[in-house]
């Protein structure tokens, strides 16, 4: 088995999870590479903005209870933009 670059542990698979080989060579083509580029700068500043201001733990367990904190903090978030956007273009 091969070794991980990261925690020197023994890597317990060597691909992708069964339902996931689709996706994987969907991302290897070059329209799939273009894509995940394209999410990574619409995406992911988002949830670094939303770690940065609420941190990355969360207070309750569970799908549902997680998914609703997320979109929860997401909607206080997007408020508070909207605010900040207001006030600035009013004064």
């Amino acid at each position: 088995m091969p070794v991980t670059h990261q925690a020197g542990f023994e890597a317990k698979r060597e691909g992708p999870r069964g339902g996931q080989h689709e996706m994987a060579a969907r991302l290897a083509t070059p329209l799939g590479r273009q894509q995940y580029r394209q999410r990574s700068a619409l995406v992911e500043p988002g949830f670094a903005q939303l770690f940065q201001r609420f941190g990355r733990r969360l207070n309750y367990r569970g799908h549902d209870g997680v998914d609703t904190e997320i979109k929860l903090l997401g909607a206080v978030h997007n408020l508070s933009k909207l605010f900040d956007h207001k006030t600035r273009t009013s004064s």
